[in-house]
């Protein structure tokens, strides 16, 4: 018995090694001796465990607008028609009142350069005009308005200005003939015909009648009405003396008429219908083309205020 029992033992560590390399071989990989692709490498497969990380969204997008339907996201508010109409307004009104201010500047340089004009002319400065406030000028400003007794601060106000151009004129106007002398001589052309560019008693144009007058008294005036018209000095309609020279805009922009003031509010001048003729400031044809009217005797006295 103990014999058949070492028997089996020896049998079974026999049968034992015998498997083992069976097993060895079933575990090794088969190597084969044709050439292969390598292989491709896969990326890793994500984990379920590891959770994705959500994307934060923009700051200037709130979540409450991004989950609505487009429908219902407000659109941005439009300005009411008044509103923009009250701008637009206010714009234009902006505009309008830098053009005014420009527009008085301008003015007001024009005044100025006039007023250094005038104090050459008066012996009170030898700058020349230039429309600008200068040291010069307040300088000769102050001495005018010290000599005529006005406040004397080196500025050009209203009662300066008035004063300068009146005591330039007085030098420079025409002296010692007076307006009744003017309108009597008018008269006497009364009927004589129109002429286009006419200068003698066979006919004459407005400007051509007036300086023929003028010189019939001894009184120089230039030939062309627009040059007239920067003759003397400006006065209204209320200040109008015999002899005053009156001015119309006609068939040209400017002084393109001119006539010679009579009193009672009419004039004579040489009209291209009816030629030499007493017409009234008043008749809806002069009226409306008024232009303005000019001082040119020194006789018919300082413009009042």
């Amino acid at each position: 018995m103990k014999m058949k029992k070492k028997l089996a033992s020896v049998l079974t560590v026999i049968m034992l090694a015998c498997s083992l390399p069976w097993q060895a071989q079933a575990a090794a990989p088969i190597v084969s001796n044709k050439p292969h692709k390598a292989p491709v490498a896969t990326p890793p497969a994500v984990s379920v465990a590891q959770p994705v990380k959500a994307v934060p969204e923009p700051a200037a997008v709130k979540s409450d607008t991004a989950a609505k339907p487009a429908a219902e996201v407000k659109a941005p508010k439009q300005a009411k028609p008044e509103k923009k109409q009250k701008k637009a307004a206010a714009k234009k009104s902006k505009k309008n009142k830098e053009k005014q201010s420009k527009v008085q500047v301008q003015q007001s340089n024009w005044r100025l350069k006039v007023a250094q004009q005038k104090l050459q002319v008066l012996g009170f400065s030898d700058e020349r005009p230039s429309g600008r406030m200068t040291e010069a000028t307040s300088s000769a400003l102050k001495s005018f308005q010290k000599q005529h007794k006005l406040k004397a601060d080196g500025e050009l106000n209203d009662a300066t200005y008035h004063k300068l151009t009146w005591e330039a004129f007085a030098k420079e106007g025409i002296p010692k003939v007076k307006g009744k002398e003017i309108v009597s001589r008018a008269a006497k052309y009364k009927g004589v015909p129109y002429v286009f560019g006419g200068t003698t008693t066979k006919g004459f144009d407005c400007s051509g009648y007036v300086q023929y007058v003028f010189k019939d008294c001894k009184a120089k005036l230039p030939r062309l009405a627009d040059e007239q018209a920067l003759q003397g000095i400006f006065v209204t309609q209320k200040q109008l003396r015999p002899g005053d020279l009156v001015f119309f805009t006609t068939y040209a922009a400017g002084a393109s008429h001119v006539g010679i003031y009579a009193g009672d509010g009419q004039f004579w001048s040489a009209s291209s219908s009816k030629g030499v003729i007493l017409s009234s400031l008043k008749d809806d044809y002069w009226k409306q083309r008024y232009y303005g009217a000019r001082r040119v005797l020194i006789t018919n006295g300082e413009v009042n205020k």
